[in-house]
């Protein structure tokens, strides 16, 4: 009786490995989603940044106008914002890979 369970043990235990691990890999794959899509939100985000807002622009002596240190810092957040939503997908995209 104890090599019968002793040998079911050993059988089932590359089927729960197995099952452990398309867990792993299918939350992965989520991860790399979920980070693909922040990433391409960030991007959506900055390339709208670009035009400046109200207030962010003083005018000159000349006619024109020139932006303001708070265009500056708001174009530094979202920059910062879409580099960190490169890492992020970068990441998830290595351990998807890496399970896979």
């Amino acid at each position: 009786m104890k090599r019968f369970a002793l040998a079911l043990l050993l059988l089932a235990a590359p089927l729960v490995a197995a099952q452990d691990r398309s867990t792993e890999l299918d939350k992965a794959y989520q991860e790399a989603r979920a980070a693909h899509n922040a990433l391409k939100e960030a991007e959506a985000k900055r390339d709208q940044g670009v035009e400046s807002q109200p207030g962010e622009r003083l005018g000159s002596a000349a006619g024109g106008s020139r932006p303001t240190e708070n265009y500056f810092v708001r174009q530094a957040i979202l920059e910062q914002e879409l580099e960190a939503a490169r890492k992020r997908y970068e990441a998830a995209l290595k351990r998807w890979n890496d399970l896979k």
